[in-house]
């Protein structure tokens, strides 16, 4: 019989150390997620992974960053600074804090580059994933690092890879 396993995004060497990191080694990930967050933190994880866009003009936005003041008179300001340059805009606009996420925990693990890079990947991966099914036609260019348009720590950003930005 054949017998094959397809490992998920977080490595099994990851997932390891992160249940040895987070709770001594006691559960398996995977079981740590449901011992740690009841169904509803659960629901609120899934909506965070597959969360809502918003296409604005040309650009997609993410919708639960994006300034609720934002209509077409803030479109076209933006727009204008940015010189038409709409990467640029969705660079700026979908800029977020990875402890903006987290309320500014004091956490230490905030300052675990290992957990907020895993972190991050997560959401690449998957708001990728849902970015292709919403805009099939579309590339999308994923940035992570410190300060990204002036977001305050590790921070991550998209933007859509158009033929006049290479």
């Amino acid at each position: 019989m054949n017998n094959q396993t397809w490992n998920g995004l977080i490595s099994p060497e990851q997932r390891a150390a992160f249940s040895e990191q987070f709770i001594g080694g006691a559960l398996p990930l995977f079981a740590y997620a449901p011992e740690k967050c009841a169904v509803d933190g659960m629901i609120a994880a899934a909506h965070f992974f597959s969360p809502d866009f918003t296409l604005f003009g040309d650009c997609v936005f993410l919708t639960a960053i994006l300034p609720p003041a934002f209509d077409e008179a803030a479109y076209r300001e933006t727009e204008q600074r940015y010189h038409g340059d709409h990467s640029a805009m969705e660079r700026w606009v979908n800029a977020w804090s990875v402890g903006g996420f987290f309320g500014y925990t004091d956490s230490p693990l905030m300052d675990d580059e290992a957990v907020l890079t895993a972190f991050t990947d997560c959401l690449r991966h998957y708001w990728g994933q849902r970015l292709k099914q919403l805009f099939p036609e579309r590339e999308f260019i994923f940035e992570t690092g410190y300060g990204i348009e002036g977001e305050l720590g590790y921070t991550i950003t998209f933007y859509q890879k158009r033929s006049d930005h290479l």
